[in-house]
């Protein structure tokens, strides 16, 4: 499993990035995740709920398009310093508002496909489940130690200037779940 001086180490980073988080409240949240693993791969199922700030939705209905990117690693517990990520899935998605037909527009950046909804809480609400992603180059001899580790959160780099600005600066821009941990 962990050393104590690695399980030390971990505490300590994960309660430094907790300090990090501490001024905002969790508007980004990963409620649930379940794994089934077949042979050399994993299949992940996620739900992740979207609280956003008045800011951020003000932006959202005045036609700011915003990115949002939910990143999901298998990552091997190794005895260095740096662990090994085997696989990752990443899902973007962009929101925006379309003034004409009074619709929210979300873009699936991968398939290109989009939907709209009449409100922001329809949108979010239907890009809140990720099904049957699989993560491969799982090894499940007991020799080595994995863990999933997931985070959704708010691109800022996508944002326009001023929006990028305010995102460095203010932690109601800084919309991130943070990391969290599934032992496997």
């Amino acid at each position: 499993m962990y050393s104590p001086t690695r399980l030390t180490l971990i505490l300590l980073m994960l309660l430094l990035s907790g300090l990090c988080y501490a001024s905002q409240s969790h508007s980004i949240v990963i409620k649930d995740l379940t794994t089934t693993v077949l042979d050399d791969q994993i299949k992940v199922d996620c739900e992740v709920s979207y609280r956003l700030d008045g800011g951020v939705k003000e932006a959202l209905s005045n036609g700011i398009e915003m990115t949002f990117r939910l990143e999901i690693e298998l990552v091997e517990d190794t005895p260095f310093w740096v662990d090994d990520i085997h696989s990752s899935i990443k899902r973007e998605f962009k929101v925006k508002y379309h003034a004409l037909s009074k619709q929210y527009v979300m873009k699936d950046v991968s398939s290109d496909v989009e939907r709209s909804f009449p409100d922001l809480y329809s949108a979010f609400y239907y890009q809140r489940r990720l099904y049957n992603a699989i993560l491969t180059n799982y090894d499940s001899s007991p020799a080595n130690e994995y863990y999933l580790r997931a985070r959704a959160r708010l691109v800022s780099e996508d944002l326009p200037l001023p929006l990028r600005i305010k995102s460095y600066l203010s932690s109601s821009w800084r919309l991130s779940s943070g990391w969290t941990i599934w032992p496997m």
